[in-house]
């Protein structure tokens, strides 16, 4: 049975944000993937870029698969890179309802921070890009969209109506 909220997007679209707020809401654990990552490795996620990305995405798959299969009536938060291996997506998929955290490029530039975030030490045209290449992806995997347009207690009541009354009836 799904049990977990498992929030993908974009960098910068809020996934964390809304994810720590619909935990406090829901009152369920959250968990940021790459903070898994970064706790596991005892690495930033920079460093380990720096080795190479396909040495990050290879940790991520490890991170994903067993927290979807460790983890329930948790909100999980992804990298915005989990969904270029399928793997990840089927393994989150198995235990948790996949939420798209959709926010327009434009109101992501105004606001990123881009230390911490190594594919985009490049400027605004990379965000562009991953945007281009990762927009299909993104909606084939979501269960459903959430257009991060407006305010927090909007996308949050959002989130909320779409999920299955399973999880929002289940008290800890």
């Amino acid at each position: 049975m799904k049990t977990n909220i498992v929030l993908i997007g974009m960098t910068g679209s809020g996934k964390t944000s809304f994810g720590k707020a619909l935990s406090q809401r829901l009152n369920f654990p959250f968990l940021d993937i790459d903070e898994e990552i970064e706790r596991t490795t005892q690495q930033t996620i920079p460093e380990l870029f720096a080795v190479s990305e396909d040495h990050f995405r290879t940790i991520e798959t490890t991170v994903s698969k067993k927290i979807a299969a460790d983890y329930q009536y948790t909100v999980i938060s992804c990298g915005g890179g989990v969904v270029l291996k399928a793997e990840n997506i089927r393994a989150l998929k198995q235990t948790g309802w996949i939420i798209l955290i959709d926010r327009p490029v434009e109101n992501i530039i105004q606001d990123i921070q881009t230390a911490h975030r190594p594919l985009l030490k490049f400027g605004s045209e990379k965000l562009y890009q991953l945007h281009k290449e990762r927009i299909d992806l993104y909606h084939h995997a979501a269960d459903f969209v959430v257009q991060n347009r407006s305010s927090e207690s909007y996308v949050l009541q959002k989130i909320e109506e779409n999920l299955p009354d399973t999880i929002k009836r289940r008290q800890p």
